[in-house]
């Protein structure tokens, strides 16, 4: 091996070591998501860590961006003998070589209207007697990891499927809102494939109307009690307003972090302190926002 390639191991070495600590000092100091590691671009990040070692960790990654750096505070997956690192990043991947493999075409993985989160990924490879690939397993450490080493500042809610949302209750109760019209979305597009093979225009009202009938007759689970003509308008504004909020392409946690730290730097060059700075930035931060749209409302704030 080369000097430049033992430099790079030795850097990836140090960063899986810090990997939680460096998550938990952003939460705590620039409040990024809690379920950090129950994303689809943390399992995508560790993914490519299982063929090439050097590759920089997602969480190094936010921190340069957003120029801020832990202390170490604790040994990651503490077994009593060693962190997990490289070499034990390599083991699982040799392992699960041995009894699977990943579908290519599924790769990098992607938000599937029914899948929100690696953990549903998770259940579903177990619900077909899968094994999971070392990705999947190890964000469910990871999650376990920063619950015990946040020592109670965060929930087992907080870090699987992050903060609990005001007037929408904690994650089980937003899955059981979102499962019926997931669901409808899947049939939906059926219904709109088998249009297209007989040639016919596809009515949406219609097709929710003979859908809800069917299931309400069948009785099966259905998404709204009595159904009628006015029901039916409801329930299509809803499902277009669910479409809205979970089908549109999602904002990456290097985007949101590029967001974040460009207007913290902004206000900092207007003269505003570090510390104003992002007080205010993470009180108005908002997801749908460019980071133009984010420091025009932190400066609105600081006048106020």
């Amino acid at each position: 091996m080369t000097d430049k390639n033992n430099e790079d191991l030795d850097r990836a070495e140090d960063e899986n070591s810090m990997e939680d600590a460096t998550i938990l000092h952003l939460i705590r100091k620039l409040d990024i998501e809690p379920n950090f590691f129950n994303t689809i671009d943390w399992i995508n990040n560790f993914h490519e860590r299982t063929q090439d070692p050097k590759t920089e960790l997602l969480s190094e990654t936010l921190s340069n961006l957003l120029d801020t750096y832990p202390e170490f505070i604790g040994n990651e997956f503490d077994t009593q003998l060693r962190s997990v690192g490289l070499e034990q990043i390599a083991n699982l991947e040799e392992q699960y070589k041995k009894i699977g493999s990943r579908v290519k075409e599924n790769l990098p993985y992607e938000r599937f209207f029914r899948f929100d989160n690696p953990i549903e990924l998770f259940l579903f490879e177990i619900s077909y007697g899968s094994y999971p690939p070392p990705e999947i397993l190890m964000m469910l450490a990871k999650c376990f990891s920063l619950y015990f080493l946040a020592e109670g500042t965060l929930s087992l809610e907080d870090v699987f499927f992050g903060k609990v949302i005001k007037k929408s209750g904690n994650y089980s109760m937003r899955r059981k809102r979102n499962t019926n019209f997931q669901e409808f979305h899947y049939q939906v597009i059926q219904g709109k494939v088998l249009s297209n093979f007989l040639n016919k225009k596809f009515n949406l009202e219609e097709f929710t109307l003979a859908h809800l009938k069917t299931c309400q007759a069948n009785e099966v689970s259905c998404p709204i009690v009595n159904v009628t003509e006015d029901n039916i308008e409801s329930f299509i504004v809803a499902y277009y307003r669910w479409k809205k909020n979970n089908l549109n392409k999602q904002t990456s946690l290097i985007d949101k972090a590029e967001i974040k730290g460009d207007s913290i730097n902004a206000l900092v060059s207007l003269g505003y302190s570090i510390t104003v700075a992002e007080q205010v930035i993470l009180k108005v931060l908002n997801n749908k926002l460019t980071a133009e749209e984010t420091i025009k409302k932190a400066l609105m704030s600081l006048m106020e």
